[in-house]
């Protein structure tokens, strides 16, 4: 199983590839399988150390169970356990969350990226109950939690933390967004848990804890992982006056992403501005938005365009400069 110390590299999350007509209310079968086939060959080949599924990203919440399933088996055959993989299976409850994950257990994979259940806020004990019974159901397979605080509605102290690695040992890496607080819960979970930041963060954590901050995670991967690999390379080889200038490209390739920059007004458009600037920067073809999320302020729209375009360049840059 994958501990804390196993997470390396960057993990390129995947979108789920919808068919033509899946934004339509009364498709079915809309998952692209060639797509999901040709993408995840393509990000490993181009230097993704690992791979994530089935999040907000990936539509987890709006595939039927069918899809999801068709989704899996072909990510996970694909992968074929090159790279770590991990699949989301968050549901509203512990039972189909057990369902799934039996599923992603016997197709191979290595573990879970797993929010909490959504229907209503979580307690700090009935969250980490909930990771404690999904510990105690699959042994084997690693838990990444999903921390994102405004989509499930849950804080994640460092109290959490400090409980959810002895009630549930096999949480060993969480998601996460923010600096803040960094250095606090690395210390709660006694080092057990590798807090893997997005991309854009990942300086940040590496200034705080340069030994602990080993992985990120990335979105943008599905435009091309290349910026994020070098990256990640910089922040290995501790040269971080490297690192600083491919985070000033970052930055500059995200300044049209976050609308108004108000991440309270992003979170409402998550998944749709990922897949528009997926699309626009044409290193996958993510399709069309499964509803009920399909809609977006047009305004937007051409800001997440503007960042995949801006995104295919630095993509082409880093390109150049690892050949």
């Amino acid at each position: 199983m994958l501990t804390a110390q196993d997470f390396k590299g960057v993990y390129g999350i995947v979108p789920t590839p919808a068919k033509e007509g899946a934004d339509r209310w009364d498709a079915t079968d809309t998952v692209d399988l060639d797509e999901t086939a040709r993408l995840t060959e393509k990000l490993i080949a181009d230097g993704c150390s690992g791979l994530l599924a089935l999040g907000t990203t990936g539509e987890c919440a709006t595939l039927t169970q069918s899809e999801f399933e068709a989704f899996s088996d072909c990510f996970l055959s694909t992968v074929g356990k090159r790279v770590p993989a991990l699949v989301g299976a968050t549901t509203l409850g512990t039972h189909e969350t057990v369902q799934r994950m039996q599923f992603l257990r016997d197709r191979g994979a290595d573990g879970t990226m797993l929010g909490l259940p959504m229907w209503q806020p979580c307690s700090e004990a009935q969250a980490v109950k909930f990771y404690a019974s999904i510990s105690e159901a699959f042994p084997g397979m690693a838990i990444m939690v999903y921390a994102n605080e405004q989509a499930f509605r849950f804080s994640f102290p460092p109290s959490f933390w400090s409980a959810v690695v002895d009630a549930a040992p096999t949480v060993t890496s969480a998601k996460v967004g923010t600096p803040l607080s960094y250095l606090e819960r690395l210390a709660a979970s006694k080092n057990r848990v590798n807090f893997m930041p997005i991309d854009m963060m990942a300086l940040a954590f590496a200034e705080q804890s340069p030994e602990n901050m080993t992985a990120m995670w990335a979105t943008a991967a599905s435009m091309g992982p290349q910026p994020c690999v070098a990256l990640m390379d910089a922040i290995t080889a501790k040269d971080l006056d490297r690192a600083g200038e491919i985070a000033k490209d970052l930055l500059w390739a995200n300044e049209t992403f976050i609308p108004d920059n108000s991440f309270e007004e992003f979170n409402k458009y998550n998944l749709q501005l990922e897949k528009i600037r997926f699309n626009e920067a044409g290193y996958c073809n993510a399709g069309p938005i499964r509803p009920p999320y399909d809609v977006v302020p047009e305004r937007y729209v051409e800001d997440a365009r503007e960042c995949g375009r801006r995104w295919a360049e630095l993509v082409k840059k880093y390109s150049s400069d690892a050949s």
